[in-house]
């Protein structure tokens, strides 16, 4: 059975969802190289943006009490980072249930979402991005490729200074069907089932051997992975980049922990953050 991307993440609840899915086994056990590895660069992460005067907030609980995504935070809030702040936000989204094989899915990941000082134009906090990436990480840059939609085309000049041609490295994607997918790359809604979007730029990076400058299709390949989120416009997005923690990781290192190795961590952090509340519904799919 094929379950499309929305309709998933509208049934709102996990019990639903789970009589469509097979269920996963429970396991105690972690890849604990990777998640030193991982808290080494959360670590980095935080070193480089303090340098860049801006401020961790909290992270918010990643139980919602709300129906949608059975509960479970799916996306770090972006009215709560105010301007010159960042934040890393532990997430789980139900969706990611049925597409546990692939290799950079995660039950448990973390977004860190930066907002940007209000002097960051579009083009500072792009460079603020990939010299975190690269100088800061040590990322190949001719590894690093964009997706995203005909509306970015401001970027074009932004891109061509920075020695990543637009016209070679960003894959565009039809306007009207990533603006129907919703899945970010393109368009990303805050909430999906709501009409707030705004325009983003995908930023990829290549795991793979194959020799390709951009993506070749989108959905992109195993060969990619997408790292991070450049929002190029909306009035609903206050925050200028996002991080993916777990695939730069991935990106930098080229390990990365199992499905079920991540598993127990979700159920820590949900019963952490519950502090004796009752289980969001949504937790029930990972089980």
């Amino acid at each position: 059975m094929t379950i499309d991307r929305r309709d998933v993440m509208k049934l709102g609840t996990a019990l639903t969802l789970r009589s469509m899915i097979p269920s996963v086994g429970l396991t105690a056990t972690t890849n604990d190289a990777f998640e030193q590895q991982f808290a080494d660069v959360l670590a980095r992460l935080r070193a480089q943006f303090e340098t860049l005067g801006l401020e961790e907030v909290a992270a918010q609980s990643i139980v919602t009490g709300e129906s949608y995504n059975g509960g479970l935070r799916h996306d770090f809030d972006q009215g709560a980072v105010p301007q010159g702040a960042f934040t890393i936000q532990p997430l789980a989204r139900v969706e990611d249930v049925s597409e546990q094989d692939r290799p950079d899915v995660l039950p448990l990941f973390h977004e860190v979402g930066c907002h940007p000082p209000a002097s960051f134009s579009k083009a500072d906090q792009t460079r603020m991005l990939l010299q975190i990436l690269t100088d800061g990480f040590g990322l190949d840059p001719a590894r690093l490729a964009f997706v995203s939609v005909p509306a970015s085309e401001d970027m074009r000049p932004v891109l061509d200074k920075l020695g990543l041609p637009y016209a070679e490295k960003v894959l565009l994607r039809d306007q009207q069907e990533a603006f129907e997918a919703r899945d970010g790359s393109g368009y990303f809604f805050p909430h999906p089932e709501r009409e707030d979007f705004f325009v983003t730029m995908g930023v990829y990076y290549r795991i793979g051997d194959a020799d390709e400058p951009v993506p070749a299709s989108y959905p992109t390949s195993a060969n990619w992975t997408e790292i991070g989120e450049i929002v190029i416009s909306g009035e609903t997005a206050p925050t200028g980049i996002s991080i993916g923690a777990e695939r730069l990781t991935y990106a930098v290192t080229g390990t990365y922990p199992t499905w079920e190795q991540r598993l127990d961590p979700l159920f820590q952090q949900v019963a952490s953050d519950l502090a004796g509340g009752p289980q969001p519904a949504g937790i029930d799919a990972f089980k």
